[in-house]
Formats: structure tokens, C-alpha cells, sequence
């Protein structure tokens, strides 16, 4: 017999106490942050990666720098950033947000690898990483969120939608 968690409970709406309104501020919060960053490179003109990637540091550098100025990457950066925050701002697709959210942020750390690095091995990146990977596991989409909807909507053997759900 599987043991319940606290994170089962969080994603079945069952848990008490402060931990799932936490949980739907840090996604709120962290949802918003996404997509005010990529609202503002949507919204600016001509907006693109070039002079980040550049100017990228450490063991993947030359990737990086033959990805400047490429149409695609500046594409799937702006839209990437405004559709993960709209996700994680309406608990929707939370689980597959938080996915692609965690690559983004690992490759952004990976891009500045040195500047990241300066003052040890954790800057915002890592911890947004981490929090997204919290929100992987955690079930968050189902806490005040359109996850819980739509998988209650979703007959039970679809055990795919799962995977995206959360």
C-alpha cells in the first residue's frame, strides 16, 4: 500500500493549513515574473537574444554564440517566458510549464556560466529552477488552479494527461 504525502495531499485540494496558499503565491509570483519578462521583450521593438548570447561565458560558450541573432531562439525566448508565466499564472499545464521552465533557466545559467558563478554556484536561475521543479512534483496545478478542472473533465483512464497536468 502507497503511504500518502504531503504533496499528494496538496495536489488532491486535501491539505490543510498554510501550505497550499503558499503554494499559490510562489506560483502566482513566480508565474507573473515570467511573463512581465517575456511581455517586455514581446512589446519592445526589435528585441532579440544577440547581446546575451554574445557575450556568453564558460564551457558552452561558442554553442551559445552561434545561437545569436537566430529569429527562432528569440521566438521561443519571448513567447517561451509569456506562455510559462500565463501556464503558472493560471495553473494550467503546470506540470509542462514548469518543465520547459526549468530547461529555459538552466540554459540561461549555462549562458553567463562565469557571471553566474562569481559569488558560488547558486544565483536566481538555480533557485527559480528549483522552485519550478517543486511545482513538477508538487501537484501545484491542482491548488486553486485549471489543472484540477480539467482533470476532473478528462475521464480516469486517461492517465497521459497526467504526465502534463499538475
Amino acid at each position: 500500500m502507497r503511504k500518502s504525502t504531503a504533496f499528494d495531499a496538496l495536489a488532491e485540494g486535501s491539505y490543510r493549513g498554510l501550505a497550499p496558499f503558499a503554494a499559490i503565491v510562489l506560483r502566482l509570483v513566480l508565474g507573473f515574473l515570467f511573463f512581465f519578462a517575456g511581455w517586455s521583450k514581446l512589446t519592445t521593438d526589435a528585441w532579440s537574444a544577440a547581446g546575451f548570447l554574445q557575450n556568453a561565458t564558460g564551457p558552452f560558450a561558442t554553442w551559445f554564440q552561434s545561437l545569436a541573432g537566430n529569429g527562432v531562439v528569440d521566438f521561443l525566448n519571448m513567447w517561451g517566458l509569456t506562455l510559462i508565466g500565463l501556464a503558472l499564472i493560471f495553473g494550467l499545464l503546470v506540470r509542462t510549464a514548469s518543465a520547459f521552465g526549468i530547461v529555459l533557466m538552466t540554459l540561461y545559467y549555462f549562458a553567463d556560466f562565469v557571471g553566474n558563478t562569481a559569488h558560488g554556484l547558486i544565483d536566481e536561475h538555480v533557485v527559480y529552477a528549483v522552485v519550478l521543479f517543486f511545482f513538477l512534483v508538487g501537484g501545484v496545478g491542482h491548488v486553486w488552479g485549471l489543472d484540477a478542472l480539467l482533470e476532473r473533465r478528462l475521464d480516469h483512464r486517461t492517465t497521459w494527461a497526467k504526465l502534463f497536468l499538475g
